[in-house]
């Protein structure tokens, strides 16, 4: 990989499920589009873990995520549940020492289909960081592979890199998992927050920022991360 253009910055903002990175990030980018003026070299692309799930079919989708949504689990490519054939699964996950709380814990596994097309993104956005293009990476740093491989791919790269940390309460995380739902994927089954919320800050990334959805507002939270970025990089 060459090394990106001198001032190039990868903000890579981590987080459980429903914690709010998604709207964080959208409200960072336009933050930091009116201040770039329309000045190419500081606009900010936004990238996501998410933007996998459209690059697969819906054919591959869960069982779990179709039921959900009141659609029909006969167009799967999968037959049942954790057949091994879904692009995803979401699977009961608790772990030994967890709290004996009976609150539902799940975890996302991806099937190799869905692997590779994360690998390839992680590879693309450093890509992207190569030809010059700032990034906000919204992510869900939940596997230690994931993490060791994007931060290797973005260290290779050279950007100055700004390491968010994103925390939310359970119970906040919980009630807002609990109401979503766009009739599309956004819809999540109950316990993936709170095991996301076990794992995803559980690598060792020290964090340059770290923000709390469920205290701060999402202008509050900007804020913060403007700050750090406007700081000199060390």
């Amino acid at each position: 990989m060459a090394a990106s253009p001198p001032g190039t910055v990868a903000i890579l903002v981590n987080g459980p499920s429903s914690s709010g990175k998604s709207t964080l990030c959208r409200a960072l980018q336009d933050h930091l589009a009116g201040l770039a003026g329309g000045q190419d070299a500081q606009a900010y692309a936004r990238v996501a873990f998410d933007d996998l799930v459209p690059l697969m079919s819906e054919r591959l989708f869960p069982h779990s995520l179709v039921r959900q949504q009141g659609g029909d689990p006969a167009r799967l490519v999968s037959r049942q549940p954790h057949d091994g054939l879904a692009g995803w699964e979401y699977v009961a996950d608790h772990p030994t020492g967890a709290p004996a709380d009976g609150a539902p814990r799940l975890r996302l596994v991806l099937g190799p289909h869905a692997r590779r097309l994360l690998a390839g993104l992680h590879r693309g956005w450093g890509v992207h960081l190569e030809l010059g293009t700032n990034l906000i990476i919204d992510h869900f740093l939940q596997e230690p592979e994931w993490h060791d491989e994007i931060l290797a791919i973005l260290r290779r790269s050279g950007a100055r890199l700004l390491r968010v940390g994103v925390f939310c309460a359970v119970a906040e995380l919980e009630r807002r998992e609990a109401f979503r739902g766009d009739g599309a994927v956004e819809e999540r089954p109950l316990g993936l927050a709170r095991r996301s919320s076990e794992l995803c800050h559980a690598h060792p990334l020290v964090y340059d920022v770290v923000v709390h959805t469920d205290r701060q507002s999402t202008a509050a939270s900007v804020e913060a991360i403007l700050a750090a970025l406007q700081a000199p990089a060390l």
